[in-house]
């Protein structure tokens, strides 16, 4: 299922034998030829990562509206074709971006979601260790490759961010496959609700045993009084 198509997303980028930053340092679109290469090796790609995760890229779908209205105006205006193609990748490109920052932002949000579950138990802590560290460097890879975002403007640093992109963008499926759906969380997850139930009925236990200890002793004192 969703695990399935998300692993498949990412093994056809790395399939292609490069990194988004090489490729796109020598080959940021000038052509509408170009500009839909761009479009199903890499918008296409995160586009369906996405719709993966059933979370709608709505931001996408909006910068390929206005990269299409800016190609439809080299036919029906009869504008630059070079010109066009300037303006439409930078539609996509932003949406490459937006994908990015989507795909961190939901791995965070798993990454919270675990924490309310003690993964401490897990391989002796290494588990818990392990994935700290991965959501260390996703939060910190992220953060570089926002900062860099505005290079790909310029057309010799156009690469930039996306070769920044790149290794958030691996940790975050890493994170999802190896962390996340991980058999391990299960086993702690049943392992918590066990020590929570066992808690709960110690401690009813404990409760009565308190309550009926202290009926014994008030009945011997009542019984005592009469007595006396």
């Amino acid at each position: 299922g969703e695990t399935y198509c998300v692993s498949m997303c990412f093994l056809m980028a790395k399939s292609r034998r490069y990194s988004w930053g090489r490729f796109m340092a020598s080959r940021k679109p000038t052509t509408i030829a170009e500009l839909f290469q761009f479009y199903q090796e890499d918008f296409k790609l995160l586009y369906n990562h996405l719709q993966c995760l059933n979370m709608p890229p709505l931001e996408m779908f909006f910068e390929v509206n206005a990269a299409l209205d800016h190609l439809s105006r080299h036919w029906c205006q009869e504008e630059d074709e070079i010109a066009v193609v300037e303006r439409a990748t930078a539609h996509l490109k932003r949406g490459c971006f937006d994908a990015f920052k989507l795909i961190a932002s939901d791995a965070i949000a798993l990454f919270d979601e675990l924490r309310k579950i003690d993964t401490s138990i897990i391989d002796n802590g290494e588990f818990d260790k392990d994935m700290h560290h991965l959501i260390a460097k996703i939060r910190t890879g992220a953060e570089a490759a926002r900062l860099a975002e505005g290079d790909a403007k310029d057309r010799d640093r156009w690469h930039v961010a996306y070769e920044l992109w790149e290794p958030v963008y691996a940790g975050c499926v890493r994170f999802r496959e190896e962390f996340y759906l991980s058999s391990k969380v299960s086993w702690a997850k049943r392992k918590q609700t066990v020590r929570s139930w066992r808690m709960r009925v110690e401690g009813f236990i404990v409760g009565a045993l308190a309550s009926a200890a202290a009926s014994i002793v008030l009945w011997v004192i009542a019984k005592n009084f009469k007595a006396g």
